[in-house]
């Protein structure tokens, strides 16, 4: 009889059996399609010569403005900025690391939900009060990073080839002096102070130094002057700090306009707060002279995180998504819930394209187009919401658009895992999605850098889309996919496939077939053995059942490409 198409379509589809997968793949590690065509997903290699000091949960790509590729990494414990080979630490001072920001009692912030049970003897539901989780948010001033650990709250700003990031607002001194009754304060970083804000002189090695005064002159970066009667004098130690400055912050975001957005400031969980224009250091609401301001979302959650959209910022909360709009004088920033029920499971479970976003919510995905939110069809929903851990899900679930193909990228930690041990990939080209293991506790799309970067649980980060080994350990036997059934005759006689023919275009010596074969829909499965392609694209196979499903295997750490297969079938009759 002629040549069987199979014209599996692209994508995996992961309902409950693979019966119910008729005619599509169903299972699938480390593949991807283009334009119908099954490939393998690159390797990656390692580009730290040596482990971070905790695990990375923001990675933020930039240029400087000349041009060099800089990269910020928020971790667990630490702050890195790389640029080139060198990973140099720029954790602020007196930094709240995420293991003693805001932890209760003798667990972890963000470890468990509030009121979780930790006696296995007498277990009891957990609360639905569960303490806002922890995270990094970066942005763009210009050629320097503004960020926001939410253990600690403070915002900081990094300045290409600093040694540390600076807190605004905050600043240890190096050096004081009163000169006829003009006080220079030098500061050991670059400052954020302006004329005309009221500062905190303390801890002055020379008391006679401390108490709170108002600038007067900023000479340069890390200098700035203020009025104190007195007689002349020098000293040094102590810091200055402007009140003003807000803390207690969730996370920050720059918009278009050049105003610095920080979202729950001063422990405000639905407050958004603006900087003056231009001015990330100006944050007095009150000054007729400024653009600064704030607004309390009318929501019944907490705010949870921001992104850049088309038409402005969506920002989530626990269970909705608003969009942060610019209107000008007086009110400088609008504000529109967009929708209820699609809120986002944790705080970087999103990846931005083209103006757009897509993100992962309790149980569903979600995607912003065009001014409008609405749910995005997922063929693997089921499974990946069913195996999603109910509490590290909600701190380490994570998306990034890779950047090099159509696709953003999803991490998260299956039941069970206290690590982003799964990910699932949407086209959004194309529409399809897959599924496979592999453990990212952060990821940056490719742009700035010529490939995706991704961290693992083990504290290193890997270039992604490079080569095709894992950092040049073999991934044989890690790349494959697998059909639901093929439905051959509607399973009405029992079918015999004696060669294989695959549409391949490359590589056929670089993959393998396998057919898993049954007598009954729930019977038990037979896997064959491996059958490998020859030259001409024929695979000489064996195999009998009433039911079949097939699995293709990369045999080698080398690029292939396989379309259509075509199954020469030979009915065995209707036993």
């Amino acid at each position: 009889m002629p040549l069987v198409p199979l014209s599996l379509p692209s994508g995996v589809v992961k309902p409950a059996t693979p019966l119910m997968a008729k005619g599509r793949y169903w299972d699938a590690n480390l593949v991807r399609w283009r334009t119908n065509k099954l490939l393998p997903v690159g390797g990656w290699e390692r580009i730290t010569s040596s482990p971070l000091d905790s695990a990375a949960r923001c990675i933020f790509p930039w240029r400087d403005n000349a041009n060099d590729q800089w990269m910020l990494i928020g971790c667990d414990t630490k702050l890195y900025a790389n640029n080139g080979s060198t990973y140099t630490d720029v954790t602020p001072v007196n930094f709240v690391p995420l293991s003693e920001g805001g932890s209760y009692g003798a667990w972890d912030y963000g470890a468990l939900l509030y009121g979780d049970d930790t006696d296995a003897t007498y277990p009891r539901p957990a609360s639905l009060l569960d303490p806002a989780v922890f995270t990094w948010s970066m942005d763009n001033w210009g050629e320097d990073v503004l960020s926001v650990a939410s253990s600690d709250g403070r915002l900081f700003v990094y300045h290409p080839g600093d040694t540390q990031a600076a807190v605004v607002g905050y600043a240890d001194i190096s050096a004081i002096s009163r000169t006829s009754n003009v006080v220079t304060v030098t500061t050991v970083l670059d400052h954020s102070f302006r004329v005309g804000q009221s500062v905190v002189i303390a801890g002055v090695t020379t008391a006679s130094f401390d108490g709170t005064f108002t600038v007067t002159g900023v000479p340069s970066n890390n200098t700035f002057t203020y009025a104190q009667s007195g007689t002349n004098a020098s000293s040094s130690g102590g810091t200055v700090t402007h009140t003003g400055t807000p803390t207690q912050s969730r996370a920050v975001i720059v918009t278009p306009e050049r105003h610095c957005v920080l979202l729950g400031i001063d422990g405000t969980s639905r407050r958004v707060a603006w900087s003056d224009q231009e001015d990330y250091a100006e944050w007095d609401f009150a000054s007729v002279t400024t653009t600064a301001g704030f607004y309390d979302l009318d929501t019944q959650s907490r705010i949870v995180m921001a992104a850049s959209v088309r038409e402005g910022t969506i920002i989530w909360t626990e269970d909705e998504a608003w969009l942060m709009r610019y209107i000008g004088l007086p009110y400088i920033y609008g504000f529109e819930r967009l929708g209820w029920g699609c809120g986002i499971v944790a705080p970087r479970a999103f990846a931005t394209f083209a103006g757009r976003c897509v993100w992962m919510g309790r149980d569903s995905f979600w995607i912003y187009d065009g001014g409008y939110v609405k749910p995005l069809s997922c063929d693997v929903g089921d499974y990946i919401f069913s195996n999603l851990d109910p509490n590290t899900g909600k701190a380490y679930v994570h998306g990034a658009e890779n950047g090099i193909f159509s696709e953003v990228w999803f991490w998260y930690p299956e039941t069970g895992s206290s690590v982003p041990n799964k990910y699932v990939i949407y086209n959004y080209a194309e529409g399809w999605w897959s599924i496979g293991s592999m453990t990212r506790t952060a990821g940056a799309g490719a742009g700035v850098f010529k490939y995706p970067i991704a961290g693992d649980e083990n504290f290193d980060l890997f270039y992604h889309e490079d080569g095709w080994t894992n950092n040049g350990a073999s991934l044989v036997g890690e790349r494959w996919v697998e059909s639901g059934s093929l439905n051959l005759q509607q399973g009405n006689n029992v079918m015999m496939v004696k060669q294989a023919l695959t549409d391949s275009g490359y590589g056929y010596d670089s993959t393998s077939l396998q057919f898993y074969t049954s007598y009954a829909p729930e019977g038990a499965e037979t896997l064959s053995s491996a059958y490998t392609p020859r030259p001409n694209g024929y695979t000489d196979v064996r195999v009998s059942g009433r039911d079949m499903r097939l699995r293709i295997e990369a045999t080698q750490d080398a690029p292939w490409s396989v379309g259509e297969t075509r199954l020469d079938l030979v009915p065995r009759g209707g036993r």
